[in-house]
């Protein structure tokens, strides 16, 4: 399952230029697609509403069948959005149900169009850093690297399947064996070459050899084993 380090989520979010009307928006579309976790079509069909900026900041997902689930927001990524709400003039009732996310025509951006925003982004990460992207970089893989993240900073399996709006704790567990799967990769790129000679073999040590000879001996009584 791919997943973006810490490490690499910093450089992709730090891609979107904030001197542009359209990068402040990139810039607060990636922040709130990681920082909630949300799946891409949960993010597309955000309103104004959804999103509380009085502290503790949240905002409210909806997901599949139609179950909502509200998360918290970052610090810094709510100051983002109140920026961005007010620069963009969503204030007030009237403006409650208007999408978050929107093109220049002010129409909802559709999922691919928030595909297309981040591979954009990706593709300036890779080519200013030398840190490693997926080969594919989709939105999902932003919620996988958030739930790896969470687990990653000892936050309960429990909290994380709700936070992701999982029905099931068996679906968020991947998230453990993925992480496991990478403290393994890590302790073994840590092995000292030569503490366990490579060309070593059972059969060159005698008192092995010697210890499995009266084990199997029939003369053995099974108390002296």
């Amino acid at each position: 399952m791919p997943y973006l380090t810490q490490e690499a989520v910093q450089r992709l979010l730090a891609q979107p230029p904030h001197n542009t009307l359209q990068g402040r928006r990139d810039a607060v579309l990636l922040s709130v697609l990681y920082d909630s976790g949300a799946r891409v079509q949960e993010l597309v069909d955000l309103v104004v509403r959804d999103v509380r900026l009085e502290a503790p900041s949240v905002v409210t997902l909806t997901g599949k069948g139609s179950k909502r689930r509200t998360v918290p927001l970052m610090t810094p990524t709510a100051k983002l959005v109140n920026t961005y709400v007010t620069e963009r003039h969503l204030q007030g009732s009237a403006y409650a149900d208007h999408p978050l996310f929107f093109n220049p025509q002010r129409q909802r951006l559709t999922r691919w169009g928030v595909t297309y925003v981040l591979q954009k982004y990706v593709t300036m990460a890779r080519s200013t850093s030398h840190v490693e992207f997926p080969p594919r970089v989709s939105p999902h893989v932003l919620r996988h690297s958030k739930a790896v993240h969470l687990l990653q900073s000892g936050v309960n399996l429990i909290y994380i399947r709700d936070f992701l709006g999982h029905s099931d704790v068996t679906t968020t567990e991947i998230y453990a064996r993925v992480d496991a799967e990478t403290r393994r990769r890590a302790l073994e790129a840590t092995r000292i070459p030569g503490v366990i000679p490579e060309n070593s073999s059972w059969i060159d040590d005698a008192d092995l050899l010697q210890w499995l000879h009266q084990l199997c001996s029939p003369t053995t009584m099974p108390s002296q084993i």
